[in-house]
């Protein structure tokens, strides 16, 4: 791929990623490999020469879900260079550095532009523009880290005595693999959540979701939030609304034991029964149940249920510190016999492919470990019981108490989804499956056919 036609990709992902932010022994097996792990050591051989590493990051001009990298940074480099951040190879200094922001014509925000043109910089002389570089949602990390700018890890992760992977559960790591390697280390999650509105609970003298409660349980709920006063079948309030952080379907999906791809091998997992029990179970909530919008007239925007259409009382979202302005409020993911939940990747530490590799492993290992235990969500499981009793070390996961008992509810039952975590594979599907579906446009199998011929040329590429 070149690099303007790269440029035109991360344009049009960054505009859609704009838009998307205005039981068994099974289940045993998930849970324990999600409990929280003793924080891995550093394992790197002290550098002979000490000397300076950069960590550059990007900041978005206005959104601030989750918190900008700046606030923390100011923390990450006064901790290194106090000597108290823990494994930072002795002697070495750490500077923050920030990459200029690119946008278009319109004077939108560009993530991934901005990432591919900070590290063209330099890299074109065999200079690297900086050792580690922080990526944020975004700047579409799933698609910028396949685009092969940054080196894969595995060679020094292998030869680490310390096993510093050991940090993260098995789902985190899943996120950072592409095509039998590891890119990146990810220092947040965001599990999928159901964010809603709790006056509108109130007004329909509907009980506020349950702990835990089953997808028969919110079809009813979801049935008595769906408003038409005048009973001229134009509802002035739909149940639920869509998606397209990730496929509002995907919980079905998990929940069935499948998923969609799986970029680390390129297998397509959308097909046979487990993909169309899934998509049927979506299908039937606006077909047969009438909780969201459904018909041959239904648009995006009526789908997505937003203000300048027919509002809804509830939406399946991914975890953000700051709710949506619509949905304000946070509860988990209905479950079905199988307990699972969208896991999304939020913030990663990457090297750049014309850094100094053995160098920046050095580096990138104790920010990864440091940073990943602080974040919203933390990547390093260490970091969740900071959840439950956060401090002054952990100020990023200070939440109302509602909202950490999501996480912490949500978290263990977290399955990793990279098609949820790719903003082009997202919106793809949103418009190949959730939409044509909504508008009874494709009956469930010629869905996934068409789903399943669109992966396949995103493997290709």
């Amino acid at each position: 791929m070149t690099r303007r036609e790269w440029l035109s990709l991360v344009a049009f992902s960054s505009a859609v990623l704009l838009q998307a932010s205005c039981g068994g022994d099974e289940d045993d097996e998930q849970s324990s490999r999600m409990e929280p792990s003793p924080r891995a050591g550093n394992g790197v051989e002290i550098t002979k020469e000490p000397r300076q590493f950069t960590l550059a990051y990007l900041e978005h001009p206005y959104f601030v879900n989750p918190p900008k990298p700046s606030i923390l940074g100011r923390e990450v480099v006064s901790g290194w260079n106090s000597g108290n951040l823990p494994g930072a190879p002795e002697g070495a200094t750490l500077e923050f550095v920030a990459m200029p922001r690119v946008t278009d014509e319109g004077n939108r925000f560009l993530g991934a532009a901005s990432v591919v043109e900070f590290l063209g910089t330099t890299a074109a002389g065999g200079v690297a523009a900086a050792d580690v570089v922080w990526l944020p949602s975004y700047a579409q990390i799933m698609d910028i880290l396949r685009a092969k700018f940054f080196a894969p890890l595995d060679r020094w992760l292998q030869g680490d005595k310390q096993t510093p992977l050991e940090a993260f559960s098995d789902e985190v790591i899943r996120l950072v693999r592409y095509k039998g390697q590891t890119l990146g280390l990810p220092i947040a999650v965001a599990p999928g959540i159901l964010g809603y509105d709790a006056i509108s609970f109130q007004r329909a003298n509907v009980a506020a979701p349950a702990t835990e409660w089953t997808w028969s349980e919110f079809i009813e709920v979801g049935q008595r939030l769906t408003l038409d006063a005048n009973e001229d079948g134009k509802p002035e309030q739909w149940g639920l609304s869509a998606n397209w952080d990730f496929p509002d379907w995907l919980p079905f999906l998990l929940q069935e034991g499948g998923e969609i791809v799986d970029l680390d091998s390129g297998v397509i997992r959308l097909e046979g029964p487990t993909a169309i029990n899934a998509l049927t179970a979506w299908d039937e909530m606006g077909r047969e149940y009438g909780i969201y919008p459904y018909g041959t007239e239904v648009t995006d925007a009526d789908l997505r249920g937003y203000e300048d259409v027919v509002p809804s009382a509830m939406r399946f979202s991914r975890f953000n510190k700051h709710p949506w302005g619509y949905w304000p409020d946070y509860a988990s993911m209905p479950q079905g016999s199988k307990k699972a939940t969208p896991l999304l990747l939020e913030e990663v530490l990457a090297v750049p492919a014309a850094a100094a590799a053995d160098d920046a492993y050095a580096a990138l290992i104790p920010l990864a470990h440091w940073i990943g235990e602080r974040r919203v969500l933390p990547a390093v499981t260490s970091g969740w019981q900071f959840l439950e009793k956060p401090d002054t070390g952990h100020f990023d996961l200070i939440f109302p108490e509602a909202m950490r008992q999501t996480a912490l509810e949500s978290l263990p039952h977290a399955k990793a989804s990279q098609a949820a975590s790719s903003s082009q594979i997202s919106y793809h599907l949103f418009y190949q499956v959730t939409l044509p579906l909504a508008r009874g446009e494709v009956v469930v199998e010629q869905a996934i056919d068409r789903a399943v011929i669109w992966l396949q040329s995103y493997l290709a590429e």
